[in-house]
């Protein structure tokens, strides 16, 4: 019984040391002696509890130092591998991209893309803007390794298209969190402006997949006399606080106990990681220069990679969910959490949607693995929405059915009848 009141008086200490390196968090101090200071905590916690228990055993003095000594010495060894050490690095570096450039934008951030020039002269003068799903899985690496864009049949129709990675994902430049502001929807939609400013063009065709239909939303609020029309594939939430629960259980391959336990375990991030997300509640620039932006993006590659080979959720039709898949290379953690954790701070955009009568067209594949009242509910809000519906592909449906993908945009970019449109009655 002594041993278990000993054993409970310090792991009180340990929690306590945890506070202390989390509430200690400052650029000033740093790793080393926010270390030191949680050490401190615990020694001290831990001697007054042990005395405690000590002395209603009315046992000698010197077993609570031996005690002390031993928890201090498993504690600093437990520590320096669990959080003061970081991770061997194995991510793959992004590789470049043929024919990618850059613009630069007010405050040097850099934003790589691809431009597809017009190769008809139709007088057009309204470029098509790719944005990529997410937030933080990039675009560029992604379709060069898939070996195909899926909306350069647009460029023979005779618009521009420009496809590019958004900041913090890909080729595209990250913010230093240490220095600069949290990424924010805001940020991804003056960037997007930026874009615009940047090409010369008045308005815009956006063309967003997943979270890039998301913004594409936002920025039309936000600027609704520069979009002419939406182009939106198996598209995110309007809403985030509207849907906890984006996939349905029927979207996930059925998995055995030993895989879900794998899963499981690396669904849990590193301690290191979860002690950097609290100390980011107390000094966002010191729990950036204790946690880097790789080593958080290696953790999410391997989750995210490993997730899909297991469908979870299915991302195609196929029997094999990798297959045609291409390797995600250069995903972006730190945009994902912060733009997503603001995402669900915004005001339901739903009412001041319902006002903007800009065309839109929803696709979706008939497997995307995103509730397909997702999609609906744009067909609810949207009033100039019409809805194609894809057959035997998923949540990438130029990827598994080119022809019809790029029948559909097409006709709908030139006025056209949609094939595959599914009519809807408006309320």
């Amino acid at each position: 019984m002594n041993s278990l009141f000993r054993i409970l008086a310090l792991l009180v200490a340990l929690a306590a040391a945890t506070l202390a390196f989390i509430f200690t968090a400052s650029p000033q101090f740093g790793f080393v002696l926010q270390a030191v200071l949680a050490l401190g905590m615990f020694v001290a916690v831990g001697l007054t509890l042990l005395q405690v228990v000590e002395r209603r055993r009315d046992h000698a003095p010197r077993r609570t130092w031996r005690w002390l000594a031993g928890a201090a010495v498993l504690y600093v060894v437990v520590a320096q591998l669990l959080v003061g050490r970081a991770p061997t690095r194995t991510l793959e570096t992004v590789p470049a991209v043929p024919d990618a450039a850059e613009w630069t934008l007010d405050d040097s951030t850099r934003l790589a893309y691809v431009k597809v020039a017009a190769t008809a002269d139709s007088g057009r003068t309204t470029p098509v803007v790719v944005l990529h799903d997410g937030p933080g899985l990039p675009l560029l690496s992604f379709l060069a390794d898939a070996g195909r864009r899926p909306y350069d049949v647009l460029a023979g129709q005779g618009f521009d298209v420009y496809y590019y990675d958004q900041r913090g994902a890909g080729l595209s430049s990250r913010n230093d969190l240490r220095r600069q502001p949290a990424y924010s929807v805001s940020m991804h939609v003056a960037d997007l402006d930026a874009v615009r400013a940047r090409i010369g063009a008045e308005r815009l065709v956006l063309a967003g997949t997943g979270w890039g239909a998301s913004l594409a939303l936002q920025y039309l609020l936000a600027h609704p006399s520069r979009v002419e029309r939406l182009i939106l594939e198996s598209p995110g939430a309007m809403w985030p606080a509207a849907w906890p629960e984006l996939i349905p259980a029927t979207a996930r391959a059925r998995l055995t106990d030993v895989q879900a336990s794998a899963l499981a375990a690396l669904q849990r991030p590193p301690l290191r990681l979860v002690l950097g997300r609290m100390m980011a509640d107390i000094s966002r620039p010191a729990a950036h220069t204790f946690i880097e932006d790789w080593e958080a993006d290696q953790w999410w590659t391997r989750l995210l990679t490993e997730s899909w080979r297991l469908g979870q959720p299915n991302l195609t039709c196929r029997d094999d969910p990798m297959q045609g898949v291409p390797p995600l290379r250069g995903a972006g953690f730190f945009v994902n959490s912060y733009t997503l954790a603001d995402a669900a701070r915004l005001p339901d955009p739903r009412p001041a949607l319902r006002t903007q009568p800009v065309d839109a067209l929803i696709i979706r594949g008939s497997c995307d693995y995103v509730d397909g009242r997702v999609a609906s509910e744009y067909l609810d809000v949207l009033p100039g929405a019409r809805h194609v519906a894809i057959p035997s592909a998923g949540h990438h449906a130029w990827l598994e059915q080119p022809a019809l993908f790029d029948a559909a945009v097409t006709a709908f970019l030139r006025g056209e009848p949609v094939p595959h449109e599914v009519h809807h009655p408006k309320p």
